[in-house]
């Protein structure tokens, strides 16, 4: 037997393939990019995901030594929040408009935020799907069949039939976490029909089969099972074997997420943490996460540094606390301590004795401060946190890695599982075709390889003074961002 697992990320398509016993066989990938056509909004091309399916799955195919047609299932895992409007064929009638894009947020006054926390345990704000959806039903637009996510969007491409996970459909402010259903008057709210939206399902069912047109797009055969999927939020943690409470989950990826599990739909009544469904039965406690790796790839611009082991090089070479410089990492929106549309990022504390090195340590820092924000918020909510556990291209960075462990004191885990997310589609997969009773016993299953960070109690002093005057700083700012808003 043998598995794929597709993840529809911001910058590339991955694919990968496992092997009955969960082993990865081999993995494939196809590069793009966004477009950030005015400040606030962040677009795609939907067909960039689509023209990618087929060399990336015949790259992990050919690495794996396997041919498609001895694959047994695929599922597809991504990003979130993304929203596509399609007509009756599935063919796009706009650009995807990204989990990032903040162009609705002058949309939310006529929906009700209490309303809003207490039905869907979210916070109103213009990145989650909804507010997308009632920015476009403003716009001059043809009939509009189906509102896709990236994920739903390709599952239909391939499957031809629309449906969506609990687990996805939970993030997109239209949902209610409680009740398991789509929102009647917040899907009305946003200028959008329930006819319009995917059918809803468990992560590991059979969305459908590889139809002549999907295998035409994808190379995959047709009859082929797709399991309906989820968001990389989730994929993440299950690829990093992160399927009970008690591990933080940290994705170091374009974006960063912070999150845990609970046995029981805590919503915070403080609005930092977000509560979502989580595949298998548990509830999702977490932030969606700010530009963390995208702050440092913007930083490496602006800097003059040609890659990431040169931007973690040069961060070293300035001490912790990077002597006063700060990094506030609201590029695209504050999301921790506060969620706040209008922010924007910031240095602080700069002098003519501060040179790159500095900034460099500045921005990982920064980014790891907004973690802290994430990682005390659950424990004062009393979800269990015993260790944290690290994925995404930027763990690869041990100097990031380090700083994190040194800022919580928390026993930091490293996990080397390649892409998570498309690891965690995979092991969907397998249990959608039952090889596995469920996610936790095939995430057990799973052999990878962990490496260990100690946190170093010499540092948290100068940790504590930082995260200190990184409050202070976003609370003077405060004031400013919101007079914009």
């Amino acid at each position: 037997m043998a598995y794929l697992g597709i993840d529809v990320g911001t910058q590339s398509l991955k694919a990968v393939v496992l092997d009955a016993n969960l082993r990865l066989l081999g993995s494939g990938s196809v590069g793009y990019q966004p477009s950030f056509p005015r400040p606030g909004w962040a677009e795609q091309d939907p067909s960039v995901w689509s023209e990618a399916l087929r060399p990336a799955i015949a790259a992990a195919l050919a690495a794996a030594g396997v041919a498609a047609t001895a694959l047994d299932v695929v599922a597809i895992c991504g990003q979130l929040d993304g929203c596509i409007p399609v007509d009756e064929v599935n063919l796009p009638l706009g650009p995807a408009v990204l989990w990032m894009d903040r162009r609705a947020d002058a949309l939310l006054g006529s929906i009700d935020a209490d309303y809003v926390h207490r039905t869907c345990g979210l916070v109103r704000d213009a990145t989650h799907m909804g507010a997308k959806i009632a920015w476009y039903a403003r716009q001059a637009m043809p009939e509009i069949a189906r509102w896709h996510q990236p994920v739903t969007f390709l599952v239909a491409l391939l499957t031809g039939r629309s449906a969506i996970a609990h687990s996805l459909a939970s993030t997109t402010m239209l949902y209610d976490v409680q009740r398991r259903d789509w929102d009647d008057s917040l899907v009305a709210a946003c200028g959008a029909k329930r006819a319009q939206l995917p059918e809803l399902g468990e992560d590991t069912e059979i969305a459908g089969y590889i139809t002549d047109a999907g295998a035409e797009l994808s190379g995959l055969p047709p009859g082929l099972p797709v399991a309906i999927g989820t968001g990389d939020d989730f994929s993440n943690l299950i690829g990093a074997s992160v399927t009970r409470p008690g591990t933080v989950g940290v994705s170091l990826g374009t974006a960063e997420t912070v999150a845990a599990l609970t046995t029981t739909p805590i919503i915070d009544p403080q609005m930092l943490v977000e509560t979502h469904a989580f595949p298998g039965g548990l509830f999702h406690l977490g932030n969606p996460g700010w530009l963390s790796g995208g702050a440092v790839r913007w930083a490496q611009t602006v800097l003059a540094i040609d890659s990431d082991t040169a931007f973690s090089a040069l961060a070293a070479a300035a001490p912790p606390g990077a002597e006063g410089v700060r990094f506030l990492p609201t590029l695209s929106g504050a999301m921790a301590p506060k969620w706040i549309g209008p922010a924007r990022g910031a240095f602080l504390g700069l002098s003519p004795s501060h040179g790159r090195a500095h900034m460099a340590r500045a921005v990982l820092e920064g980014t790891a401060f907004a973690m802290r924000d994430v990682v005390d918020r659950l424990a004062a909510l009393g979800v269990p946190i015993a260790r944290l556990r690290l994925v995404g291209g930027g763990a690869r960075s041990e100097e990031w890695c380090q700083i994190r462990a040194d800022l919580t004191g928390l026993p930091t885990e490293i996990v080397d599982a390649g892409d998570a997310s498309a690891t965690g589609a995979a092991l969907i997969a397998a249990v959608a075709v039952g090889a596995w009773d469920s996610l936790g016993a095939a995430a057990d299953d799973l052999s990878l390889p962990i490496r260990h960070v100690i946190p170093d109690p010499a540092r948290r002093a100068a940790y504590d003074e930082a995260y200190g005057d990184y409050r202070a700083h976003f609370a003077a700012l405060e004031p400013i961002w919101l007079r914009q808003s």
